[in-house]
């Protein structure tokens, strides 16, 4: 009987973390102190390439400057952004890796921003990569150019993983 009553004590406390961690409470969500942090956190999590990392994409939120003529793939979509964590540095702040890739393989995008919330690092990311020019607004590669199929990757570390969205792309004529 004292072995049923610690079996279903257990099944309980795991209940109720699994709750927990569904509601954010364990899993390490960032502060929301911004609406901005709030609206990506909403969006629905899409997966466009088969792999274990998180991929994010915010397509309503979305702009594009010049879409291609119809057919064309260059747009919002051919950014996929992807984040996992690849552990921690020996203070103990966890680290991630973010992949930015152009997955259109006949169109070149530029001028590249992704919502970022307070983005900051406790270790220097390459701004030729990746910056924060303004709350909530990071542009990758300065705005420069990403060729069909380009991949621009970064490690970043702080307390917790930043959404990491695309909210602007610009598609040069002839795309």
């Amino acid at each position: 009987m004292e072995s049923f009553r610690r079996c279903a004590a257990m099944v309980i406390v795991l209940s109720f973390l699994l709750l927990a961690c569904e509601a954010g409470v364990l899993a390490g969500d960032p502060p929301s102190s911004s609406s901005v942090a709030e609206h990506v956190r909403a969006t629905p999590h899409i997966r466009k390439l088969l792999s274990t990392s998180t991929t994010v994409h915010a397509p309503a939120a979305a702009t594009v400057e010049r879409m291609a003529s119809p057919g064309g793939e260059c747009s919002e979509e051919a950014i996929d952004v992807s984040q996992h964590s690849v552990g921690t540095l020996p203070d103990g702040i966890p680290l991630f890796s973010v992949t930015i890739t152009n997955i259109c393989l006949q169109c070149k995008v530029q001028d590249v921003h992704l919502s970022c919330g307070e983005f900051a690092s406790t270790q220097l990311v390459d701004p030729s990569d990746f910056e924060r020019v303004a709350y909530g607004d990071c542009v990758v590669k300065g705005g420069g150019a990403m060729e069909p199929g380009e991949t621009v990757s970064f490690e970043y570390s702080n307390s917790f993983e930043y959404p990491l969205a695309v909210s602007n792309v610009t598609c040069p004529p002839g795309s």
